[in-house]
């Protein structure tokens, strides 16, 4: 895109050239002297700490063994745990020379260097050569503009033959689906495999050291066994590490002979080995490129659901890992942490300025991932029974957990609290939803009130939820206590004034209503603001905790049963759209009326002039007239500074929501809670009858929002205030309008969210039970068997006839009705007793009609799949045909949602569903590689970052590259210093900075930034995610626009992969990945290729959206553009044609589409009739063999451009909160142009004040007089013209359309 504007022509010229950032920091030069003498150098910042300089020095070849020293600066030794800033010393402008002094071990360090060498001689660290682009030269960016502006290889000579510029080997996609593709191929290292080092080395069974050696400094002892065969034995003492005389039968501590001592383990081995120390040379040697976006750590694990199996290495380290593991207590220092404190302590940090904001959210977000770590592990452990509960005399099912100062608790309904309304299902998704509500107050930042850190792991079938611990609440300390909301049905409701004063600031801010509920148990009336089960507490330490955020939002009236679906809440993104919207409505009328007051006023003012004149020429009005006036011109002041104090939304009342409407709380005024009924109801009409048909009808119809998989769909429907509850809505929204591929995505979808509940219940119920079959004993065998029965011969009731469908519907039921007597019988004091018993139930007998017993078993196939059109019905009111055709690819696009969801690792290779009876099941249990945890967190995202972002977004719709540049900079420079730039915000900013550098046309540059979103994305959100798809297919764009054809088909490749994988051969993103490949083929002379893929498109198009479609129109012309590359004329006039027909019919004559095919047509007739002539004329002459190829030269009209479906830069439809926004943002800018106004025209009248005070009128008023200004006054009289001209024309700028 060429610049609009002067900013954009300086966006061009500086190319890649930075901007300054507002949190620009300087650079620290650091050179790291080892204890061998060799020297590290790092780039730090001020606020690196001392720990993290550490950290870089174990991953580096030169000090990565040296484990035990302090660093010294000039002689003074620097703290570990300080930042650099507290240095003054350590300058900017320097290289400061830091030295690593060898320190005294103690135990725990000299087990650390232990476990430091053994992870060496497994996994050495690699000399890294880093490569921010990998596709530019330094020549490529020097000439970048040179190749710019050449022509790219002409299309007229097409059918000669070009050089192959990609993978012979590589398969093709057209033909094959090749699943294995999925996992990348490692980075390879010069310098080979690990050799082995070592045989062996262990802790010597003669530990620990006795006593009187302990006091001589021994501290532990060491075998190892060499290459040569040796045995040495290896004594670590305080100072350092030595060779013994011990033998396996002998004990002598004494130093041996050979007398070979070192203060690490490395350098001790190198003298007693030769082949260790001729191997550890070159195994320190190695090297490696990396872009370094793939050396910067991660911040939390990230699990594939498709790996490849790792051989199972003899592993010391990982052995003493396990045995001796401490469920996320690792870093803890020998101190547990104090999760709560430190969370709590992040966010009362102050926050009034960006800088005190970026540390304030970097210390959070440091705390939050420590958290994290320690309780997924905490989690993990607590389901694997590693952790005894803290109420182990309660019921099994009430068990709690508390480790390593968190709280861990099984979201199921141990207390039988939820038993009338759903039981284990309500707390399932209560979690989701607490989860919810403490990310709403958090982004709330409300200063008193205080959320727990709360993690929610699935893992095994079982979800829990892991929270810090509020102080005192679990040792009976009385200065902890419950002051808000209500603790159960028997406990009273409470409602302390100074909590609820707090309550009422998140309730204004999230559109909460105070209300008055009836307590039961006082008797009394309360006010509320939050839901009846949200719990205020004051802990220990006087903070104000909230608890239990489950109905922080109102109900969805669209779901009015309480008792059927008490979890059916708005989402916190509806409530915002349908306030903004109300407000706005309310804000138009309120000025249409004020406009009609207006005018009324002045029409009656008009009237009375003419009486007001007659009476004005006596004498006697002259005094009346004057006060009258006087009065006047100071009420009009006096409204005008009322104006200047009020918003544009005074006097509308705003909307409010109580969350208790719908639900079993007593209201005292009937009156009051129907009006608080009539406002929720009129919300959750929004949601059906604006949201969800605009979304369908307008975004996916026009393909403005194309989503891949069901992450992507749940993602765009939670985007805009959509409950996944409504998937079945969409999906027969979707089927009316003619969307197969949103109807298919949507009914795969529905059918592995209930997959998943039916798997995670049977994996909850995997046990040893010696009266079962061993098959059921484990989790593997389960997995496997539910796989190949979901997705297996009977996929959808393929195979399975009417009548064993209305069996294993009846038997649902039968099970249905013994579940609930089994629910009604004992009291809970008695089931301890009987729980022991054994119980004999009725067995379930129903017959089919040839005699046959109908199998009760719930993974027969008849069975499994009733029971999931079941749970469709239930869950999202869609009622599945009995059967559904679901084909192999589609099987597969179900296989990786349903893996994902659940948690399960397969082994990576080519799986054949199996279509007809007699195939073999298309898993093994060996394909189970392992079950991972699903990890549900509260995002962090940074404010600051985000305000930038959106208003670089603006500059970008305008074409000001320049500002949006810097902007989206400052942003980068942001969120570098609060997260880091492994972060999703980061991946973001990079990828519209890419943009901007596109537009700007410095393409190396755009390179550059968009592989590091790529590389962000596959490390955070991983390598099939939607997101990573969409950034292989942009880089495949910028590398195509900058020459490098081969690497533009790699990526757009992997993208067209993926896209498969994802949605299945069927889908407008494939199709339009298929026609950019074909485009990339025919700019290199392979218009063969490309003209296989434009038949794909075509096909895949006429699928998804109709022959008719205008998609299809641009299929039929790039397929004759094509056909004329090759010369065959004729066929590119009938494929013209009929992209001609088809634009005529959706966009009329006068179109500019239909306009260019006719210009097409028009050339490919014409050369058609030359070549014909051409031809005749030869064949005249009986010439065939010296016949000369016809010149051809293609119009000045772009065949087809890059067709991308997903946006480049994602700015929304102008929605009512948009807008709102908008306007308070204009009345802002015009209050503070209003106030320069005032201050210009003072300073002036000031002036001409001073020339007139002398000159009065006849009847004594103060009279300005008409002299001549001064120069002085002339240019400022001029500047204020050129000010009000030009704040004019922004007001008409921003009041124009598509502003």
């Amino acid at each position: 895109m060429a610049s609009t504007d002067p900013e954009s022509a300086k966006a061009a010229k500086a190319g890649g050239s930075k901007s300054q950032n507002l949190l620009s920091m300087p650079r620290i030069v650091l050179s790291v002297e080892n204890p061998l003498g060799k020297t590290v150098s790092i780039d730090a910042t001020e606020t690196d700490c001392v720990m993290d300089i550490r950290q870089f020095l174990l991953e580096t070849p030169e000090s990565c063994y040296f484990t035990c020293y302090s660093l010294y600066h000039e002689g003074k030794q620097i703290n570990d745990f300080a930042e650099l800033s507290e240095y003054p010393e350590i300058t900017v402008g320097k290289t400061n020379a830091l030295k690593m002094a060898p320190g005294f071990y103690d135990e725990r360090s000299a087990k650390q260097h232990v476990r430091r060498f053994r992870e060496i001689i497994v996994n050495p660290p690699v000399h890294i050569t880093q490569n921010s682009n990998p596709y530019v030269s330094e020549a490529d960016a020097a000439s970048a503009k040179d190749k710019l502006s050449a022509k790219r290889g002409s299309r007229a000579q097409a059918a000669g033959l070009a050089q192959p510029f990609e993978n012979p080997n590589e398969p093709d996609i057209l033909k094959k689906f090749v699943l294995t593709q999925l996992s990348k191929p490692e980075t390879k290292i010069s310098g080979g495999t690990v050799p082995e080092m070592v045989k062996n080395i262990n802790f010597s069974a003669w530990n620990p050291p006795p006593g009187n050696r302990r006091l001589r400094g021994d501290l532990l002892y060491i075998e190892v066994s060499t290459l040569e065969n040796n045995t040495l034995h290896i004594t670590c003492s305080v100072s350092g590490f030595f060779l013994n005389r011990s033998t396996r039968e002998r004990f002598d501590p004494f130093p041996a002979e050979t007398d070979y001592n070192s203060h690490t383990l490395v350098e001790l081995l190198k003298k007693a080995s030769h082949g260790f120390s001729s191997k550890f040379s070159k195994l320190m040697n190695r090297r490696m490129t990396k872009h370094p976006f793939e050396v910067i750590q991660r911040p939390f694990e990230i699990y594939d659901w498709m790996v490849k199996p790792k051989p199972h290495a003899y592993d010391w380290n990982r052995a003493e890992d396990t045995l001796l593991t401490t469920y996320g207590m690792e870093g803890g220092r020998g101190v547990l942490r104090d999760w709560n404190e430190e969370y709590q302590c992040c966010r009362e940090m102050p926050s009034g300025t960006l800088l005190e904001r970026v540390l304030r959210n970097r210390t959070k977000y440091r705390v939050y991932l420590d958290f994290r770590d320690a309780a997924v592990k905490g989690a993990m452990a607590v389901v694997n029974g590693n952790i005894p509960p803290v109420n182990p005399m309660d019921e099994e099912r009430a068990w709690v957990y508390l480790y390593n100062k968190i709280f861990f608790s099984l979201t199921i309904d141990g207390r039988g609290s939820f038993k009338e309304i759903g039981g284990d299902a309500v707390c399932h998704c209560n979690a989701n939803h607490d989860l919810l509500g403490i990310a709403a107050v958090e982004k709330v930042d409300a200063k008193e009130l205080h959320t727990l850190a709360t993690i929610v792991i699935d893992y095994r079938g079982h979800r829990v939820l892991a929270q810090s611990v509020i102080p005192g609440i679990f040792h009976g300390d009385h200065m902890s206590s419950h002051v808000y909301g209500s603790m159960d049905s028997n406990s009273p409701v409470k409602s302390d004034p100074e909590f609820h004063k707090k309550m009422l600031t998140v309730g204004n801010r999230l559109h909460l209503k105070e209300h008055e509920v009836s307590d039961t148990l006082s008797k009394s009336n309360v006010k509320l603001v939050s839901g009846l089960e949200t719990k205020g507490i004051i802990g220990s330490d006087r903070r104000k905790y909230l608890l239990d955020l489950t109905r922080l939002f109102p109900r969805d009236a669209n779901y009015p049963d309480y008792k059927q679906n008490p979890t059916a809440l708005l989402r916190p993104e509806l409530v915002s759209m349908y306030v903004s919207q109300v407000s706005l409505q309310k804000m138009i009328e309120k000025r249409k009326k004020e406009a009609k007051e207006q005018k009324e006023a002045k029409e009656s003012k008009a009237s009375a002039k003419p009486a007001e004149n007659s009476s004005k020429n006596s004498p006697e009005s002259t005094a009346a007239t004057k006060d009258t006036n006087s009065k006047a011109t100071e009420e009009k002041k006096k409204v005008e500074n009322e104006k200047k104090g009020k918003s544009i939304f005074d006097g509308i009342e705003e909307v409010r929501f109580n969350p208790n409407v719908y639900t079993d709380v007593v209201h005292p005024n009937e009156d009051e809670e129907k009006k608080d009924k009539l406002q929720v109801a009129a919300a959750s009409q929004f949601l059906m009858r604006n949201v969800i048909p605009r979304l369908v009808a307008k975004s996916f119809r026009y393909l403005q929002d194309s989503p891949l998989d069901g992450r992507a769909l749940t993602d765009l429907m939670h985007k805009n205030g959509i409950n996944v509850r409504y998937l079945g809505q969409i999906t027969a929204l979707a089927s009316r309008l003619g969307m197969p591929h949103i109807a298919q995505l949507c009914t795969q979808e529905m059918l592995c969210r209930a997959a998943k509940h039916t798997l995670n219940a049977m994996l909850r119920d995997v046990k040893p039970d010696l009266s079962e079959a061993k098959n059921s004993w484990f989790l593997a065998p389960v997995v496997t068997r539910f796989l190949n029965t979901f997705l297996g011969q009977h996929c959808g009731g393929r195979g399975l006839s009417d009548e064993e469908l209305d069996a294993a519907l009846k038997v649902l039921e039968a099970q249905d009705k013994q579940e609930g007597e089994k629910k009604k019988q004992v009291p809970r004091a008695k089931t301890r007793a009987k729980r022991r018993r054994k119980k004999t139930e009725k067995s379930i007998i129903v017959k089919m009609a040839d005699g046959k017993k109908a199998p009760t078993d719930p993974l027969a196939p008849a069975n499994l799949w009733m029971s999931l059109h079941r749970t469709v019905l239930k869950k999202f009111r869609c009622k599945l045909p009995k059967r559904l055709d679901l084909r192999g690819r589609q099987r597969l696009c179900m296989l990786r949602s349903l893996c994902k969801k659940v948690g399960i690792q397969l082994a990576c290779r080519n799986y054949v569903f199996q279509e007809t009876k007699g195939q073999e099941d298309f898993l093994t249990v060996d394909d189970i590689v392992d079950l991972y945890p699903v990890v549900k967190t509260v995002e962090h995202r940074s404010r600051d970052a985000r305000d930038f972002t959106d208003q670089g977004r603006v500059f970008l719709s305008h074409g000001r590259l320049s500002a949006a540049y810097k902007t989206f900079s400052d942003a980068q420079g942001i969120i570098h210093q609060t997260y880091g730039p492994m972060h999703s915000q980061a991946a973001e900013i990079y990828s519209l900075i890419a943009l901007v550098c596109y537009r700007a046309q410095d393409i190396p540059q755009a390179v550059e930034m968009q592989q590091k979103a790529l590389l962000v994305y596959e490390r955070l959100l991983g390598t099939d995610h939607y997101e990573t798809a969409h950034a292989h297919s942009t880089m495949a764009l910028y590398l195509h626009s900058m020459g490098k054809s081969s690497h533009a088909l790699t990526h757009i490749k992997r993208a067209l992969f993926l896209y498969e994988l994802m949605c299945g051969p069927l889908h407008p993103d494939v199709a339009a990945a298929h026609i950019n490949i074909a485009m990339i083929y025919q700019d290199n002379a392979q218009v063969k290729k490309g003209l296989a893929h434009l038949r794909r498109a075509k096909e895949c198009f006429s699928s998804v959206l109709g022959k008719t479609h205008s998609q299809i129109g641009l299929c039929e012309h790039t397929i004759a553009v094509a056909h004329s590359l090759m010369g065959n004329f004729r066929e590119a006039i009938n494929f013209e044609k009929k992209s001609k027909a088809i634009y005529l019919n959706s966009f009329g004559d006068k179109h500019p589409r239909v306009k260019e095919s006719i210009k097409w047509l028009n050339w490919f007739t014409e050369n058609a009739v030359n070549l014909e002539i051409s031809a005749l004329k030869s064949k005249s002459n009986g010439s065939k063999a010296a016949q000369k190829p016809l010149a051809i030269s293609h119009p000045s009209l772009s065949p087809f451009v890059w067709v991308s479906l997903q946006k480049q830069v994602p700015i929304r439809a102008m929605q009512a909160k948009d807008l709102v926004q908008l306007i308070k943002m204009s009345k802002m800018r015009a209050d503070q142009l209003a106030k320069k106004k005032n201050v210009g025209e003072a300073k002036m009248a000031a002036d001409i004040k001073k020339t007139a005070e002398a000159q009065k009128t006849n009847t004594g008023e103060a009279a300005l007089v008409s002299t001549e200004l001064s120069k002085a006054q002339k240019k400022r009289l001029k500047r204020k013209k050129k000010k009000q001209a030009a704040a004019q024309a922004r007001e008409e700028a921003m009041k124009a359309p598509g502003s």
